[in-house]
Formats: C-alpha cells, structure tokens, sequence
C-alpha cells in the first residue's frame, strides 16, 4: 500500500507506508510530514538517493528529514528505525542473518558490528555507507578496526568465523542437556521451598504523605523508572556518588509534583515516552543513581560539533566520535544524537555526533516576530530582519505581523549560516529590539 501526494500533479511521489504502530508513532512523537516520509523511505528500504527521486528533494535533505525523525522516535538511525518497526523489513531481510549481538559480544561498537553485519550479507561499502547514513571513509575505517579485533581478513574470513561461533552453540547444547535436567530438579526443589515463604507477596512499598511508594533502591535505572511509573509516580533521576554497581538506585524521596501538566515524559534511554502524557501523577519521587551521567538534553541544531564536544566534556563525557558531511567545518550544526540526548550513561560510553554542514528550513509561516527568528536561528540559521524582543501598539486595532514567506521554502536543506529573509503581514512596528542580517 502506498501513499500518494496528488499522483499527476509535478511533486508528486509515493512513499510506501509503514506499519500500524510506526503510523502512530509518526503522529504521537511530532514528526511532520516530510520527516515521516523520510522514515517511511528508510522502512520500506530505500536508499537516500532513490527516497529523493520520489520525494522530489535533494538526498541531503532526505538525509537531514530522517536524522531528525530519528531523534523524535528515540532510535540512533536506520538499522535501529528497522529493529523498532520489524514487521515493515521482514520480506526485505529474509533469510539474512543479523549478526550485530554476535560481533558486539567481541567487544564491536555499534557502529562496527552493523558495518561488518551489513558487509557479511554482501553489501557494497557505498551500500553500507548509504544505508546507515555514514561516509565511505567512516564505513571503511569501521570495518578495517572490525576486522583488526576479530583476527580476520577479508569478507569470506568474517563470514567463517561467524557461522563456526552460530554452530558452536549447537554442539555444545547436546552436552548440557543431561546436566540441565539434574539442575532443573533442584531448583524445583528449591521453588517449592521458596514458595511457601514467598507465596503471592507484592512488591516491598514505602509509605509516604502521597501514598504507598514502590521502593527502588538497590534496583538498577530501567527497573526503578518501570516500577514508579507503574505506580504513578513520576520518577526524576539526580546523579549519585560513584560508589556502587553504574546505574543502581541509592536513595529514593517523594515529593509534590511541581507541574499539574506532564508532557513527554523522559524514559532513561533518552526517549519520550507520550504514552503517560495523560497519567494522572500521585507525586515525583526523585531516584538518586551511582555512576551514570546524563547527555545533555540540548545538543543539536543550535549547537555546532565544537560546541557539543565542550558540553559533553562539561558534563563528564570524554569519549565523543563525530560523524556526517559536516564534521570538523568551522560552520557546522549537530543534526543527532547518539545514545539520545536525556539518556543516562556510564561516563566511559561512546557518544557519536551526526555533524551537518547543511539544515532543514524550519516551517514559521504565521508564526510572530519574535518566535520565527528564534527558531530560524536555533535552526542555525540567520533570520532578516531578526526581532530579539516585542512590545505589542497600542493602537487600537492594530495586530502583531505574522510571517506570511521566507526566502527558503519550509523543508528545504541550505547551509548552516545562510541568511534568510522574511516577510511580514505588516511592519514590523513597536520592536523591542530588531537587527538586520549584519547585526546592526
């Protein structure tokens, strides 16, 4: 089934639409049109380049539109996208192997065992590079160090070893059998035991003014936060000493929710969660863990590559790669995030930046003065004229101008730093503070 934007008209193009959940999720997370079609092209298979023929668009932007509805869907890119919406890629990948747990369980980072996966099914590296929106040179470098860890040479090395370590576990499992049966007595044995003190108990609660609390400390992260929001509690997570097992609850303290309207919930991947947008909060209870970090929740658009690294070094983070068209430009914009913005790492992790030296126009169409040019320049753009403040006439009668064009069409990929004019339904009177272009 495809959708079909006026089929005779001159943009038309059709994008294969994606599954139920996918759809939703499109709509709940915010994506715009264009950015859901991005994703849309990136679920059905399609590369960059062919998305932009149908799209009618260049594929640096199609590029751009799915970065930014990866950040919006919570995933770091393509292959992540796929695994979230599995059924839309099932006919596409049948019968190929995933290898990525595999070569991760050798120490591989992500970037690297999705490389050599990808490269052991036959994939060209400009294929490899154009499905995970990487360079060449980055795919390249990620296979040559893949290849140094495993002790391999070449592709047909890769897929060898790889297919003796699936078989291994097959011959060994014969051997196990007869010893899992013994095990498995005891630990009925055990159960039955354990049963009869433990029976049916229900989680250990903490009474508090707002109510029985579940009490998480000593659980790690993922479990606490489940826990409290499955009580209605909203969980705030403030960082600990470093004594302990990473990412485990020390403390744990309830308190009056301090907004009656909760939107976006952040999980401690980094991801909002708008399934508990409507969930009628008993109270915040504030987890404090040991060992993690949290990435910095503002990291793209208004943030160029060295502006990012020197946030992430201020919050703790050494390990930081960079990747995309953009990296190392003096004029450049941070496009994604990987793990997410928000997430809660170990200070060790590899946080990898999408770097851009081109990004999408934003849509500010009827938007005030004063709010379009802060969104054209956080989109690392330059607004003319730009209004920094606003104070309404008191003529009667008299309305604030509304933006009514822009010199660069809504959804369109420029360079970062281009000046972009607008157009106002009116003059742009009664301005606290208006520059032009040049900063006069």
């Amino acid at each position: 089934m495809y959708r079909s934007l006026d089929p005779s008209g001159p943009g038309a193009y059709r994008v294969a639409t994606a599954s139920h959940e996918a759809e939703r999720d499109f709509r709940e997370r915010g994506l715009t049109e264009r950015e859901a079609d991005a994703a849309r092209s990136a679920l059905a298979g399609m590369t960059a380049a062919a998305a932009a023929r149908e799209m009618g668009v260049s594929a640096s932007t199609v590029g751009s539109l799915r970065q930014r509805a990866y950040q919006k869907l919570g995933v770091s890119g393509a292959a992540e996208l796929v695994r979230k919406y599995a059924e839309k890629s099932a006919d596409k990948n049948a019968g190929e192997k995933d290898w990525r747990p595999t070569l991760r369980s050798h120490g591989l980072s992500e970037t690297q065992a999705s490389v050599l996966s990808l490269a052991c099914s036959g994939r060209s590296t400009a294929q490899i590079a154009d499905e995970l929106h990487l360079a060449e040179g980055t795919v390249r470098a990620a296979r040559a160090t893949g290849y140094r860890m495993l002790g391999v040479h070449s592709r047909e090395e890769l897929a060898a070893l790889l297919e003796r370590e699936a078989a291994a576990p097959r011959r060994r499992r014969a051997a196990r059998l007869a010893a899992a049966f013994l095990a498995a007595a005891m630990v009925i044995a055990v159960a039955v035991t354990a049963a009869s003190y433990l029976g049916s108990r229900p989680p250990v609660m903490v009474e508090t003014e707002f109510g029985e609390v579940p009490n998480v400390v000593g659980m790690d992260l993922q479990q606490a936060w489940e826990a409290l929001v499955e009580a209605d509690f909203l969980p705030i997570v403030r960082q600990g000493s470093a004594s302990g097992a990473a990412g485990t609850v020390i403390n744990q303290s309830a308190h009056e929710l301090r907004t009656k309207n909760v939107l976006g919930v952040l999980d401690p991947n980094g991801a909002l969660r708008h399934e508990y947008d409507t969930t009628p909060w008993k109270a915040e209870v504030i987890v404090t863990v040991t060992g993690v970090l949290q990435i910095p929740l503002e990291l793209t658009t208004n943030h160029s590559e060295q502006q990012a690294r020197s946030k992430l070094a201020a919050a703790g983070f050494t390990n930081v790669s960079a990747i995309g068209n953009g990296v190392g430009f003096e004029n450049n914009r941070v496009v994604g995030v990987s793990p997410a913005p928000g997430a809660w790492v170990t200070p060790d992790t590899l946080i990898e930046l999408t770097v851009a030296d081109e990004v999408v126009m934003p849509n500010v169409i009827d938007m005030g003065p004063v709010e379009a040019s802060s969104v054209i320049t956080l989109s690392g753009l330059i607004p003319s004229p730009r209004v920094d403040g606003w104070e309404l006439s008191d003529r009667a009668g008299w309305d604030t101008p509304t933006v009514l064009s822009t010199s660069i069409q809504p959804g369109e990929s420029v360079p970062v730093g281009t000046t972009i004019r607008v157009e106002y339904s009116g003059p742009v009177e009664g301005t606290a503070h208006t520059v032009d272009s040049e900063g006069n």
